[in-house]
């Protein structure tokens, strides 16, 4: 299968978000967080007002800052009323329906302050408008973490065909950050293939709230110069949200990190070569059959017939073997919606790959 992840990053990034190192990157992101204050502040407490054509954020101490396009999604989102209605009026209107909202649906019944992220340079701007159940993870404290990986042989991820031009899939700005790295020293031999398949892994963040920590490891086959990555196999995403305690929980992000980064690539050549060579059965029914019945899998009969039909067969194999229904699976998870379904699906195909019919 196809992943569009890194072409989507390639396609839409300005030029002051684009980084030919992870050191570059890291230094950038981590300039961001030293010019950065966080406050929490009762919702009744803030106003807006307006300043020429923008609209400003005020708290009780009549210092103003300046909402970035962002957070004033975020702020017309908290008080229920659509941001591009507000955007398109002139800045006194968008300030009264702004500060009507503020005044009538400031006290939630959840009790929550809102967190507010500033950048300071002489003046203020606002980054971010969350409550104060939003736990942040900076885009820097994950690029550290990946800058050690450098030490162990992984690296930005190169085209391998086609190249375009001499981009990095390293990109990174004040709202979120995009990683994608291979280790080419740790290539998986694919039986009846030339050449064979690369580890890579994906890291998201985002430290303003527009969306998860996530990692995303997978084998592929090639990546083309506009970034997309072909041949994409065992597809596995780990996501945590920026809510509660993710700082307790994200031992089990790094322990994934860890294990992928070090685990050598035996186990992985059996099992690419085993669920090859293991037919499940030799009919589209008896397929259904059998996987329905093994109830770790958790997958619907529905589930399993859309993940047979979606397997192509030049680049996955047959959907009669274990290793060709698994790409069926993961090819199916990536067309859901919602990202813990996505999830359930590529644990199912993880599990597939591991069973011996």
């Amino acid at each position: 299968m196809e992943l569009f992840k890194a072409h989507k990053q390639w396609a839409t990034r300005p030029a002051d978000e684009r980084f030919d190192s992870l050191k570059a990157l890291y230094e950038a992101t981590h300039a961001y967080a030293q010019t950065s204050t966080e406050r929490s502040v009762p919702w009744g407490d803030l106003r807006t007002r307006p300043d020429g054509d923008q609209v400003q954020l005020v708290g009780k101490a009549g210092t103003p800052a300046l909402l970035t396009h962002f957070s004033f999604g975020q702020l017309a989102n908290r008080i229920g009323a659509p941001a591009e209605y507000l955007r398109a009026l002139p800045p006194s209107l968008a300030c009264d329906n702004l500060n009507h909202g503020l005044a009538t649906r400031s006290f939630s019944a959840d009790g929550r302050d809102a967190k507010l992220l500033f950048h300071v340079n002489g003046n203020l701007l606002c980054r971010a408008l969350t409550t104060t159940m939003y736990e942040r993870v900076w885009n820097h404290e994950i690029a550290e973490r990946l800058l050690e990986w450098g030490t162990r042989g992984w690296a930005p991820a190169r085209p391998t065909m086609r190249q375009i031009d001499g981009t990095l899939p390293l990109y990174a700005s004040d709202h979120d950050m995009f990683v994608f790295l291979c280790h080419n020293d740790l290539a998986i031999a694919e039986p009846g293939q030339e050449g064979g398949l690369y580890r890579g892994v994906i890291v998201e963040n985002s430290e303003v709230g527009a969306g998860s920590l996530k990692l995303t490891r997978f084998l592929y086959r090639e990546m083309c110069g506009n970034h997309i990555i072909w041949g994409a196999s065992n597809v596995m995403d780990l996501s945590l949200r920026h809510v509660g305690s993710i700082r307790n929980r994200l031992y089990t992000w790094t322990i994934a990190l860890r294990e992928y980064q070090n685990s050598g690539t035996d186990k992985d050549q059996m099992m690419v070569s085993r669920a090859m060579s293991t037919t499940i059965a030799d009919t589209k029914e008896g397929v259904l059959d059998k996987l329905f019945g093994v109830r770790s899998l958790n997958l619907s009969r529905r589930t399993i017939e859309a993940s047979y039909d979606a397997v192509v067969i030049d680049q996955d194999g047959s959907p009669n073997t274990a290793w060709g229904m698994a790409q069926g699976i993961t090819r199916h998870s990536q067309t859901l919606p919602f990202a813990d379904k996505r999830t359930e699906l590529d644990r199912a195909a993880g599990k597939l790959l591991e069973f011996a019919f």
